[in-house]
């Protein structure tokens, strides 16, 4: 099968657009805009600049930078130069930040001044040939613009490398292909039956492939508007949509479960926004959110490794509290735990591969057993529990994998567990997710006190914001004498997730356990 785009390489599609719709505004962030022209002209300066340094196809490049229009020069000239983009979750700390920037073998970072700072001051950084801070590169943008032309890239070529969570390790290496990047764009805008008079938004962060795959590169085949905000907010939401004239968003189904709570507005459907692309949304709020902003609701499944995107509802035939159907490209399959089919209502872990070479993951950098087995027999091996109804729409279950999906990220419970059990006083943790109440799961850890140690639930949410990047912190801590164990002597997450947790303190009340009165 062919993939959804022609070109064969993120850098060949923007030289494209440049020559194609050179005046036209590809992107605005918070309002600032830049034609195609500039985007392809800044990207180009920013390679005459990495070239300089040396960089060059292969070589990784650390991206630690939030939303701005910065971020896609670095990440076009990174990919111009046939180098490979390496971007950090912005929040990342310590260990989760150490590991990928020395994993990767990176030869420089550019980040935005204060993460600079924590990237120089965090124990375990490799020492980098270079650093960049975000408030150079207008200066560096400044220069005239440059006369190299794109590397000559293939569609197999890696385009970034990311890093998503490790379930009993350290977080793996993602990497995407060139073509993985033009196909989830152009298949995304076919799906919606996207035009390029259309304006794609996203406020979600660019370190991630989802407004990376669905919003920019959708907008870049089509020729169409990107609008870009910095992070979500509820009291501008209406304005973003007002001011950007967006008809498609991209949200986390945590995000539309917040905008439900707050007061409708007489102007809410006076927008032109048809779409909201959200998951996991409540099966409750489809229809309320559908007529209130009067937008049709599209929810989906997808992970990093499948390229984003894997399953989807139908834009005219969604289905509330699935995740819809195959994609045209891709197959699914549920199956037990001998790799056997199972049939409708029958739980079990899902499967799936794409027909398209290069959509989904090439493997995990520098893992060759590890992505041996997520895609054994062709098919990656996705960890998560799932059942397909008769009607063949898929609603998800559960995780095998420790993973923790909280608000968007994947949350190693490994690094979570190691980093509470640096403190002295804790014998154990375990951490797991537990479904939250605005969709998706919040971090609960279970903790074993040293005995007579005087250990507090404080103490440990104290060491947690220390040691951990906020959104990887425990919501919910619990104290406990011993954990369930499997036969082998492993914890066993499965029975803990399955528990009720009536003793664990909720961090965003009043007060712990056991607080005097």
């Amino acid at each position: 099968m062919e993939p959804y785009s022609t070109f064969p390489s993120v850098p060949a599609l923007v030289r494209f657009r440049a020559e194609s719709d050179g005046g036209k505004v590809a992107v605005r962030f918070e309002g600032a805009p830049c034609t195609y022209r500039e985007l392809d002209e800044r990207a180009a300066v920013f390679q005459g600049w990495l070239a300089e340094r040396g960089v060059g196809r292969g070589d990784r490049v650390a991206i630690f930078m939030r939303n701005s229009l910065e971020f896609l020069y670095v990440w076009l000239g990174i990919a111009r130069a046939g180098a490979v983009g390496v971007p950090l979750n912005t929040a990342s700390v310590g260990e989760a930040l150490s590991h990928p920037l020395s994993h990767s073998e990176a030869v420089g970072v550019v980040a935005d001044d204060d993460l600079l700072e924590l990237v120089r001051d965090t124990e375990g950084v490799p020492d980098l040939p270079w650093k960049l801070a975000t408030s150079d590169v207008p200066a560096i943008l400044a220069r005239p613009a440059s006369e190299l032309a794109p590397a000559e890239l293939a569609g197999s070529d890696p385009m970034n490398i990311i890093y998503t969570s490790g379930t009993t390790g350290l977080p793996k290496g993602v990497v995407l292909s060139h073509t993985s990047y033009v196909n989830t764009g152009g298949y995304f805008a076919h799906h919606l039956g996207l035009r390029s008079d259309d304006v794609l938004h996203t406020c979600l962060p660019l370190f991630h492939c989802n407004a990376q795959q669905t919003t920019v590169m959708a907008g870049l085949h089509l020729g169409a508007e990107i609008a870009l905000n910095g992070k979500f907010s509820l009291s501008r939401f209406r304005i973003w949509m007002a001011e950007t004239g967006a008809t498609v968003t991209n949200l986390l189904g945590s995000m539309l479960a917040l905008l439900s709570k707050t007061e409708p507005q007489p102007s809410d459907a006076e927008t032109p926004l048809r779409y909201i692309i959200a998951a996991p949304v409540p099966e409750a709020l489809h229809g309320q959110m559908e007529s209130r902003f009067g937008v049709r609701i599209v929810e989906g499944y997808g992970l990093t490794e499948t390229g984003t995107m894997a399953c989807m509802n139908p834009p005219d035939d969604r289905r509330p509290g699935t995740f819809g159907l195959p994609l045209e490209h891709t197959e699914l399959r549920i199956v037990d735990e001998n790799g056997q089919d199972l049939g409708p209502d029958q739980p079990g872990e899902l499967w799936v591969r794409s027909r398209i070479t290069g959509a989904f993951m090439t493997g995990y950098f520098k893992e060759p057993e590890m992505t041996a087995e997520a895609l054994a027999g062709g098919w990656f091996h996705t960890g998560d529990v799932c059942v397909r109804r008769p009607d063949g729409y898929h609603v998800f279950l559960d995780r095998l994998k420790d993973t923790i999906r909280r608000r968007g990220e994947n949350i190693s419970s490994f690094l979570v567990e190691k980093a509470l059990m640096q403190h002295p006083d804790i014998l154990e943790a375990a951490a797991i997710g537990v479904p939250s109440e605005l969709s998706e799961e919040d971090v609960l850890v279970v903790v074993v006190p040293r005995p007579g140690s005087g250990l507090t639930h404080r103490d440990v949410h104290e060491w947690s914001v220390k040691t951990l990047g906020d959104f990887m912190r425990p919501r919910f801590i619990e104290f406990r004498e011993d954990l369930p164990r499997t036969e082998t002597g492993r914890v066993h997450k499965y029975t803990l997730r399955r528990q009720p947790h009536p003793d664990a303190w909720d961090v965003q009340g009043a007060v712990p356990p056991g607080t005097p009165s």
